[in-house]
């Protein structure tokens, strides 16, 4: 004769606690059942690499600097953890930063005393998916600090003025508008 697990009752009433299938956790846990294997998170597929502008018009004029597409992790709409969002941001800030600092971003002279810096903010998606106008500034905001860490100022003195293209090149075309007009 086997000896069988004792399984302490519930003084609440016998359903208390109880999984799916009748068996409490007590029970459970002695027979070894751990309920279905989790499934594993699937990784993120990487951005493609930015496509040149150089032949797009309506650009506007003043100097730009272009950055690749805000990656998956940074979107409001993503479900990860805050762990993982966080090196990505980071990460994404400091590339933003580097490459502003690369094109030689200075505050333009309208702005020099502390005012508005009219910036125009192009976005160009890696696929032809659709996406909320909403979504992709957000996502951006990374960016946007990096940008604002390589001008030595405060992006709270940023007036942007978001585009949304649908022809796919994976990048943001940051200009700096001349003029103070965005």
């Amino acid at each position: 004769m086997t000896a069988v697990a004792k399984v302490p009752r519930s003084p609440f009433g016998e359903n208390r606690g109880a999984r799916r299938g009748g068996k409490n956790w007590a029970s459970a846990l002695a027979a070894g059942d751990q309920g279905k294997p989790k499934k594993a998170k699937r990784e993120p597929k990487p951005r493609p690499d930015p496509k040149p502008v150089d032949d797009i018009s309506g650009l506007p004029a003043g100097p730009r600097v272009i950055v690749p597409f805000p990656p998956v992790e940074l979107s409001p709409n993503w479900r990860g953890h805050w762990s993982k969002k966080s090196p990505v941001a980071k990460t994404y800030r400091r590339l933003c930063w580097a490459l502003a600092l690369e094109a030689k971003l200075k505050v333009p002279a309208y702005a020099a005393g502390g005012g508005k810096i009219a910036v125009r903010l192009d976005f160009f998606p890696p696929d032809r998916n659709s996406r909320d106008d909403d979504n992709v500034p957000a996502s951006f905001k990374a960016g946007r600090d990096g940008i604002a860490d390589a001008l030595k100022c405060d992006d709270a003195r940023f007036q942007t003025t978001n585009v949304l293209h649908d022809e796919p090149r994976s990048c943001v075309v940051v200009t700096l508008i001349d003029g103070g007009d965005a």
